[in-house]
């Protein structure tokens, strides 16, 4: 089976992927389905659906009632993998506006609804800057608007990488007026006036290419059936789970998990996670003042 598939070109490949989609997330296809997904013929769409059952002729099964193919007892794909982070972020990207539901391959949207997100001001061209400024190894004279500042200010930085943090992109550049590596909000990029060639050695961002491990348990506070649900909430194993980040991140990490202060003064039922491993922060146990830098400007 498995060297038929590898057999079988790019273009089929994909549609023989949508039918194993619309199989496991909707239980049903039929050849409308393909037609409008790829714009292929009628006849193109009833090949690839025959193809497909002669490849795994478990997977599905015809009902005449429902005039489409059907997901079989026996279902196991062959070139699709599962993934419900990938499903979930596409609902995610339709209720933000990002991408319309054609452009899925959701056939059928649950009711679903999201928590909004404000807005975030960046400029296309800005960003297009920042990205051929990563590819190129170009330094960019910005103007930015800081927080330390009450006007915006030219000066010139290096990007490398961008980051998200949970809520807003960030370059990751070399700062020549503060000499060093920090992070620069895309928003507050009010402008670009130049560019030049820069050789600032992107490996030495040790922040950026250190990863800090987390082990996330549930709060000691709650009972021993509630520590149950949270373990479950996380896909915790042993009592606890490991997040990896980037030091550059680490910051934004512990805050969008609330774990940036000492987890004791909220309630455990509120808090419901602690960070077992607090020493790779560099904060103390009992000092909810004591957090890492803020590497943003």
């Amino acid at each position: 089976m498995g060297a038929t598939q590898d057999s079988v070109r790019w273009g089929i490949e994909r549609r023989l992927e949508f039918i194993e989609f619309r199989l496991f997330w909707e239980g049903h296809v039929n050849r409308s389905d393909l037609m409008a997904a790829f714009g292929i013929s009628i006849n193109q769409a009833s090949t690839d659906l025959n193809r497909y059952l002669g490849m795994a002729p478990g997977n599905m099964l015809y009902d005449k009632s429902a005039r489409a193919y059907v997901r079989g007892d026996r279902f196991a794909p062959l070139f699709l993998k599962p993934d419900p982070a990938s499903y979930l972020s596409q609902l995610r990207s339709i209720s933000d506006g990002i991408t319309t539901q054609e452009e899925t391959w959701i056939g059928r949207l649950p009711a679903f609804d999201t928590v909004p997100s404000p807005v975030r001001g960046i400029d296309a061209h800005t960003l297009r800057r920042v990205i051929e400024a990563i590819r190129t190894r170009q330094a960019l004279e910005v103007e930015y608007q800081s927080l330390s500042y009450p006007a915006p200010r030219w000066r010139w930085i290096a990007p490398h990488a961008i980051a998200f943090d949970g809520f807003r992109w960030h370059a990751r550049a070399w700062c020549f007026t503060d000499q060093c590596f920090k992070d620069f909000l895309l928003a507050r990029i009010l402008g670009i006036r130049d560019s030049r060639p820069s050789d600032v050695d992107r490996g030495q961002d040790a922040d950026w290419h250190t990863m800090v491990t987390l082990e996330i348990g549930p709060h000691p506070g709650l009972s021993e059936a509630q520590k149950k649900v949270v373990a479950l909430d996380y896909g915790m194993r042993n009592g606890k789970c490991n997040v990896t980040v980037r030091k550059a991140l680490l910051y934004y990490t512990l805050k969008r998990l609330g774990l940036d202060t000492d987890p004791f003064t909220r309630t455990p039922a509120d808090q419901q996670i602690v960070l077992l491993n607090r020493e790779v922060t560099g904060m103390k146990r009992t000092t909810s003042t004591n957090k890492p830098p803020i590497r943003n400007d």
